[in-house]
C-alpha cells in the first residue's frame, strides 16, 4: 500500500505548477548565484600584466579581514561614507536595504568614529592613530549598532559580511592550487551546495504545506476514510513522495554541473572527483529539504491551514542565512559556505556540518511521524471524514 500510494502522489506533483515554478526558482539560483563557467578556459588566474593587456579590471575578489587593525579601519571608512551619504545599509529579511540616518543617527556615527580615531586617521592610514584596543573597539560599534536601531552591517552578526580586502594576484593563484590539489569538484560542490540549499529552506513549503490539505478540498478523504489504510502509510508515503521530487532537479543542476567541469577537466588536463555535485547535493541540500518538507505539512495540520506554515518557515529561514560560512550551530538548517575553497575552514568545521546534518534528517523523520499522528487523530476511526 506504502508503494502504490507514493506512486500516485509522486505522479501528482509532476501534475502540479507549483512543483514547476520550483524548478525554475532552483534553476535561477544555479544559473545566477553558482554561474556555472560557460567556456572550457583554465581556471587559473590571469596575471595583472595579462589582464591590463586585454583591458580588463585587476580584480580577484575580496578576503576576510582577519587583522583587527585592517578591521577597524574598513569599518571606520564605513562609518564615514555613512555619515557623508546620510544613509547605512541594513538587513531586512533577505535582502539588504539603504536605510536614510536621521541627524541624531549621524551624530551617533560621528562620536563612534572620534571615539575610535582622530579625524586624521582619514587621510592617513597609520595605525598609531588608533586610539582603543580591539575590544574597546567592538564595544563602540556594538553600542553604535543598537542605537541605530539594530540590523546594522556593525553587528556582531553582520560586521564580517560587510566586505574585506582585495586578493591579491599571489592570493587567487595560492587558491587555485588548492582547488587542482582537493579535485576542483570538491570545493565547486560546496559552493553550489551553499547557493542552491537557499532555495531548499524555503520554497518547498509552497508545496509541502498543502500536500494534506488539498485531499480535505477534494473528494479524496472520502476515499481515505473509506478504506482501512493507516495514517502513518498514508502521511509518509507523501512525505517520501514529496522529498523524492523536490530533491530531483537538484540532481539534474547537479549533472549538469558536472558534465561542465568534466568538459573543463578535459580540455585542461584536471583531475576531478564525479560524484562532488551529488555528494553535497544530497548531504548538505537533502536534510535541508526533509525538514523544510516535514515542518510544513506538521504545521498545516496542527492549524489545519497552510498558509500559516509560509511565514513560520520564512523567519526560521531568514534565521538560517546569516553569516555566510562559520555557524553551523542545531539553529541553522540551511548550510552556508559562501566560498571557493576554504579546505582548511571545512575541516576545521567539518564536524559541527556532520553533527547538524544528523540533526536535521533526525528532526525531520520526527516531525513526519508527529504529522501522521496528528493526522490519525484528527481523521478518526475508518469511515469519519477527517476533521
Amino acid at each position: 500500500m506504502f508503494w502504490n500510494l507514493f506512486k500516485k502522489e509522486f505522479k501528482y506533483i509532476f501534475k502540479n505548477i507549483t512543483f514547476y515554478i520550483f524548478i525554475v526558482v532552483v534553476g535561477f539560483f544555479y544559473f545566477s548565484q553558482f554561474s556555472p563557467p560557460t567556456t572550457n578556459e583554465s581556471l587559473k588566474p590571469s596575471t595583472p600584466q595579462e589582464l591590463k593587456a586585454q583591458n580588463k579590471r585587476v580584480w580577484y575578489g575580496a578576503k576576510q579581514v582577519v587583522d583587527p587593525k585592517k578591521e577597524i579601519r574598513e569599518i571606520y571608512m564605513n562609518l564615514y561614507r555613512d555619515y557623508q551619504s546620510g544613509h547605512t545599509l541594513k538587513n531586512r529579511l533577505i535582502l539588504n536595504l539603504n536605510v536614510n540616518l536621521s541627524e541624531e543617527e549621524k551624530q551617533y556615527i560621528k562620536e563612534a568614529m572620534d571615539k575610535i580615531a582622530p579625524e586624521e586617521y582619514l587621510e592617513k592610514n597609520d595605525e598609531k592613530l588608533i586610539k582603543v584596543s580591539y575590544e574597546e573597539y567592538l564595544n563602540i560599534v556594538r553600542d553604535l549598532d543598537e542605537k541605530l536601531g539594530g540590523s546594522t552591517f556593525y553587528s556582531d552578526k553582520n560586521r564580517k559580511d560587510m566586505g574585506g580586502e582585495p586578493q591579491t594576484y599571489e592570493d587567487a593563484l595560492k587558491s587555485y592550487k588548492e582547488l587542482l590539489k582537493h579535485k576542483i569538484t570538491n570545493a565547486e560542490g560546496r559552493l553550489f551546495a551553499d547557493y542552491l540549499g537557499i532555495s531548499a529552506g524555503i520554497f518547498p513549503v509552497f508545496l509541502s504545506a498543502f500536500i494534506l490539505m488539498k485531499d480535505k478540498r477534494s473528494k479524496m478523504q472520502e476515499l481515505i476514510c473509506s478504506r482501512s489504510i493507516s495514517s502513518y502509510t498514508y502521511v509518509l508515503s507523501k512525505y517520501a513522495a514529496l522529498c523524492t521530487a523536490l530533491l530531483i532537479p537538484f540532481l539534474i543542476f547537479a549533472s549538469h554541473a558536472t558534465f561542465t567541469f568534466y568538459r573543463i577537466a578535459k580540455f585542461n588536463n584536471y583531475n576531478i572527483d564525479m560524484l562532488a555535485f551529488f555528494k553535497y547535493t544530497f548531504y548538505w541540500i537533502g536534510p535541508t529539504i526533509l525538514f523544510t518538507t516535514a515542518l510544513g505539512m506538521l504545521i498545516s495540520v496542527v492549524f489545519n491551514n497552510g498558509i500559516i506554515a509560509i511565514p513560520i518557515q520564512f523567519i526560521l529561514w531568514h534565521s538560517s542565512l546569516l553569516p555566510l560560512s562559520g555557524d553551523y550551530s542545531l539553529s541553522k538548517f540551511v548550510i552556508r559556505f559562501n566560498c571557493l575553497g576554504g579546505y582548511s575552514n571545512y575541516i576545521k568545521w567539518g564536524s559541527s556540518i556532520a553533527l547538524n546534518r544528523i540533526f536535521y534528517v533526525t528532526v525531520s523523520i520526527i516531525l513526519a511521524l508527529i504529522t501522521a499522528y496528528i493526522w490519525s487523530k484528527k481523521r478518526g476511526v475508518v469511515g469519519e471524514r477527517i476533521k
